[in-house]
Parts: structure tokens; sequence; C-alpha cells
């Protein structure tokens, strides 16, 4: 992630419109993210510690910058009411020490997007058509994060964006059996073909690199999740919740035309689906047979004790 240079600070928030700001920032995180209002307090006591300054910057297209404790607006961002800008460098503020890269970038993207409520419906871009929550060079990949939060939960997600933990990345390295690094690795690749189609002269060839590149990503997604889950489920239960969340993923993966890796994976999963209900089905009909075996032998020593008795 590029440092961005500081030419001069024009002025510094007063702490009472700073305390203001980081006060909606925290209703908006414990509004969206409900298993966090507990930690309201602390929460904004720590956001309140943020500085706000206006900045003018070296390049004059930056308008906001976070570093050490301090979030730096250029005066074409409107610091009186809440927007993407002040969130996403709040979250900024709440990683740091945490390293930058594009999937992380990513991560903050989407929370600001929760945060600030603002949902994209279906898009085309490139001629993939898919949902997500912004649109520009991060659309495609806040889809993929879309993807991932919808079959793993937002739990872990909250105490990496929010917490400042590791969560989200050790859940995510478990499920892609020690993955991760390969998907962070991705996203960059992802991100910086998106910056080179805005400069090449080949638009042909970068589009079907991105296109490439995206498919390759939300196929693996699909791949390690389902492969670790049917391995890992338990219950009949488990199944069923499986099998809903192989039907769901449609709402969020992109296609160009007929999905024909979900069709064929999907056919795989519930091959396995199938195999393990009959295997829970099967082993609960032999525990079933076992229980009436013991309570009839249960019975008959009890009848021979009463018989021996009289």
């Amino acid at each position: 992630m590029e440092e961005q240079k500081i030419k001069d600070i024009v002025e510094e928030l007063p702490q009472y419109k700073t305390n203001k700001i980081a006060n909606e920032v925290a209703i908006r995180i414990v509004n969206v993210f409900p298993e966090l209002k507990g930690e309201y307090d602390e929460l904004l006591k720590k956001l309140e510690q943020c500085n706000i300054k206006i900045a003018s910057f070296e390049n004059e297209d930056t308008t906001h910058y976070y570093l050490d404790g301090t979030i730096y607006f250029s005066n074409k961002i409107y610091t009186n009411a809440i927007n993407e800008e002040l969130i996403t460098e709040y979250l900024h503020f709440l990683q740091d020490g945490r390293s930058k890269n594009y999937f992380s970038e990513t991560l903050n993207c989407f929370a600001t997007k929760l945060l600030m409520q603002d949902l994209k419906e279906r898009m085309n871009e490139l001629g993939i058509f898919f949902t997500s929550l912004i649109e520009g060079k991060y659309a495609l990949l806040v889809n993929l994060i879309m993807q991932i939060d919808f079959l793993i939960g937002r739990t872990e997600f909250v105490q990496t964006v929010i917490n400042n933990k590791d969560d989200y990345y050790e859940k995510i390295n478990k499920i892609s059996n020690g993955n991760i690094s390969r998907l962070i690795k991705d996203f960059g690749i992802l991100y910086n073909l998106e910056l080179e189609y805005d400069s090449t002269d080949d638009l042909y060839k970068v589009q079907e690199e991105i296109k490439s590149k995206y498919f390759e990503i939300q196929n693996y997604i699909m791949k390690f999740y389902f492969y670790y889950k049917t391995i890992h489920i338990i219950d009949v239960s488990e199944i069923e919740e499986t099998r809903k969340q192989l039907d769901g993923i449609q709402n969020y993966r992109g296609v160009v035309e007929e999905d024909k890796f979900y069709i064929e994976t999907s056919q795989k999963v519930l091959e396995r689906l199938d195999s393990k209900e009959k295997d829970f089905k099967k082993r609960n009909s032999k525990n079933a047979l076992a229980i009436i075996y013991k309570n009839k032998i249960f019975a008959f020593i009890r009848k021979l004790f009463s018989f021996n008795h009289d």
C-alpha cells in the first residue's frame, strides 16, 4: 500500500468535534455488529483518542490518509458528518500496527459499506454480473469477501476489523488448509490488474486477465470451503445447513454465462452430503438397535433377579 506524503497541516479538529464523530462511529459499529454492544464504552473511549487533522498532500489527488494515530483529510472531505472516508480511516486507526494489503483493505471496504448501509444491486463490470457493496476497483474484491462472509459468518470478521485481532485470518487459514497467503496474494494481483486496465492499450487482454483471476479466486473460495465443510460435518443438521449454503452462495457468485463450475462442484458436494447422511442414518439406526438390545438385556436381568428373589 502506497505511503502518502503530507505537505502542510492546515488545522486540527477540536476534541469536542472529534468526540462527536467518534460517538457516531461507535454507535454505527454496535448497531451493525450487535455482538459488540457490550464493548460500546471501551470502543468509544478508544475512538476518541484518534486525532483528526486537515492537511495538504504532496499528491493533490490524495483526500485522506491515516498515520500513527492521526487521520489526515484534505479540505475536500466534509468532516461535519459521517462519510465513507471517515469510517475507512477510523478502521485503520482501530487496526493500527497491522500491515496493509489488498485483502485487508477489502475487509475494510466491506465493513465500511456495512456501516454506511449502501447496498449495490446486481451490477455488470467487465462483462461479469455480480452483487457488491461498492463500485470501482474494489467492487469485485468486495464481492469475493461477501462470498466468504456468507459462508463462514461474521464473528471473526468483526474481531479482526474492529478489535484488530487475527481471528478472521486464522479461521480462513484453517478452512483453506493453510492457504490464506494464496488468497491475500491473489487479491493483490486482481487489484493491480484493475489498475492496469485504466492505463493499458490492450484493454481486451487485461479484461480477460481480470476475469480469469476473479473466477479463479471465486472458484477457489467455493472449493476450499465446501471441501472443508463436508469433511467436518458432525450431525444431520449440519448437512441441511450445508445444502442451504450451497444453494444460497449462488446469490453472491459472479457469472458471465452458465456457471459450469458451480453446477459441477455442487453436484460433487451434494453427493458427499448424501453419502454422509446415509452414514449418519445407518449409525443412528445401529445405535438405536443397540439401545433396544441393551434395554432387553437389562429387563431380562431385572426379571431374573426378581425371580430369584421370590
